[in-house]
Formats: structure tokens, sequence, C-alpha cells
């Protein structure tokens, strides 16, 4: 008998487990320079631990990023608690030069009460530092871009003037890559990186509890696919319980099942993803990869039932190597 690990959906703080709210809130992004002088992420667990609990009475939700030497923080909620949380983070002697980069009122995009991670640098702080400063002054003019594109611009910005525009805009191809088993999703992107000469980005995720443990996402950009460019995200499945996926869902044009040989592992997953873009109303097209005799009507059907489209990108009849994973699935992404 075959005994599968559960993934958890959500985690044991209060309204982890959240849904999309039809009203708006209050949004502000801020940037600073960092003065931590321990590691970043012992660090952020501390601010989490206090965060969660003090910002939840307030009924704020945030996000903490720490890249190239700063923080940023993404908050939601009613706009007083936002002041007053802005009013208490300016006195905090673990940062500095704390500048907006955005500020409005709309629809949410955090549905968890804490939300952390660290990117890795693939720039120096002063160039960080000036693409901060180019948004806070968008900001002041009042042009400034959406919280999303604006937090997505600098967690993992794409290379180069037109890459960095789009990455703001939104506007390339965001595709999700969750394996059934193992580390398939991540397998395939390092071999895609050595393929294309395009370097993998690291990034980790601090869970928004003690109970929940931290999750790392690799990403490759592949500027020249697309329209304007693709990026591919490998996950592991335990990240479907974490709150910046679920806030990015809504961004991806496509999630990957890599699939397996033992079909419970792919009914399982596909539950989970479909549970995950049900709980914020978003319809990416779901693509299963792998071997033709991986695949199965019921996993059709059950994305179908939940007005999903369901994709196939089939590698053959045999248990398929990399470079006919990504050949069958590149089809696919193409056609989208």
């Amino acid at each position: 008998m075959i005994s599968f690990q559960q993934d958890p959906d959500s985690t044991h703080w209060p309204d982890s487990g959240s849904e999309v709210s039809s009203q708006d809130t209050g949004r502000l992004i801020y940037a600073s320079i960092s003065s931590v002088d321990v590691p970043v992420l012992d660090e952020m667990r501390r601010i989490r631990d206090h965060a969660v609990v003090h910002n939840q009475e307030s009924g704020l939700r945030v996000a903490l990023m720490h890249r190239c030497g700063w923080f940023v923080e993404w908050i939601e909620g009613p706009p007083d608690g936002i002041q007053d949380l802005l009013a208490r983070v300016s006195l905090d002697q673990r940062h500095r030069s704390l500048k907006i980069v955005h500020e409005s009122f709309g629809r949410p995009r955090l549905f968890k009460p804490w939300i952390g991670s660290i990117a890795e640098p693939t720039e120096t702080a002063g160039e960080f530092a000036r693409r901060v400063m180019a948004l806070h002054e968008r900001h002041l003019r009042n042009k400034g871009y959406e919280p999303a594109s604006v937090w997505r611009s600098l967690c993992s910005p794409l290379p180069g003037h037109v890459e960095v525009a789009a990455a703001r805009e939104g506007s390339y191809q965001r595709v999700m890559l969750m394996a059934a088993k193992h580390t398939g999703s991540f397998d395939l992107l390092h071999w895609l990186s050595r393929e294309t000469d395009r370097p993998v980005v690291h990034r980790r995720f601090a869970g928004a509890a003690q109970d929940a443990l931290d999750v790392e996402s690799d990403y490759i950009d592949l500027p020249d696919q697309a329209r304007q460019g693709r990026r591919l995200i490998a996950n592991a499945r335990k990240g479907l319980a974490m709150g910046m996926t679920h806030a990015f869902l809504p961004d991806y044009s496509a999630v990957v099942l890599m699939l397996d040989a033992v079909a419970e592992r792919n009914e399982q997953l596909l539950e989970r993803i479909l549970k995950a873009c049900q709980q914020v109303h978003h319809q990416p097209a779901i693509v299963g990869l792998g071997a033709d005799g991986w695949f199965s009507d019921s996993l059709r059907s059950a994305a179908e039932a939940r007005g999903m489209r369901w994709h196939e990108a089939r590698t053959g009849a045999q248990p398929p190597d990399k470079a006919e994973q990504w050949w069958a699935l590149r089809q696919v992404l193409d056609s989208l």
C-alpha cells in the first residue's frame, strides 16, 4: 500500500485560510534600507511572530520581502490601521530611509495575515535603490503602477529595460510548475537553465506561522518566448498553502501539473490546485504534463467541473526525459 505525505492546505493561524473579499481596501507599499546585522531569516521570523498577532487585531495583512539589503513591505487593510502601522515601523531601528512606492484604495491581493520572503540578489544594492527611487518618484507624480506590479518589479524583475516594463505591467506569460512527486518541477527548471544559459533565481518564503515550514521557489526568465517574455516558476507542493502563492495566483496564465505514474498522486495535487484557484476566483489554464499512460479522464473531468481549462502536454508512451517534457510543454504554452 502506498503512503502519501499530506502537505498542509493552511496553518493554524486565525483566518489563515480566508477567501477573497469583494470589498476594496487600503493598500500601501514602502521600501527601506535594512539595518539588520543578524541572519535575515531569523529576524524575519521574529517580525512574523510579533506582526501576525498584532496586525490581525487591526485587520491588516502584510507581506515583507528582503532583497539587495532592502526591506519591502506591502500592507493591506483599513487606511487608519495602515497609517498607524506606518507610524510605528518608521521608528523601528531595523531599517531606515523609508520610501513609499505605492498607496491606493482598491481590490485586495493579500489573503493571509503575514507573508515573508527573501529574494536572491540579481543586482547591486545601488541598482536596486535606483529602481526604488524611480517607483517613489512615479508615486509622487500619481503615475504609479498597481500594487502587485510594484511588488513584482521589485521582487523579481526581468533583465533589460523592455523586460522590466513587461514585469511591471504583468504582460509576460507567468507559468507555475508543480510536480506530483519529488522535485520534478525544480529539476526541469534547472535543466532548462543549462540548455538556454539563463540563470535560475532562488527565493525563500517564510511560513506565516510557527507550524508552517519555509518554502523555496525558483524561477527562470525566457525573454524571447511568448509575446513579451515567459517566466517559469517552480513551486513546491506545500507552496499552495503560502500566502504569496495566493496573492499572485491571479497573474498566472497556466499552472502545469507534472504527472506521476501513480494516479492517486496526480488526483491529490490537482484537487489542491483547483481548491487554491477557487479561493482566489481565478481560472488559469491547467496543463497536465507526462507520458500518455499517466493521463486519465478523471483529471480532465475534475478540472472542467470547476470551470477550468484542461490541456494535455503528452510526451509519448515512455517515461519522458527533460528534453521531451520541455518540447511537449512548450507546444501547449505557445498555443495559450
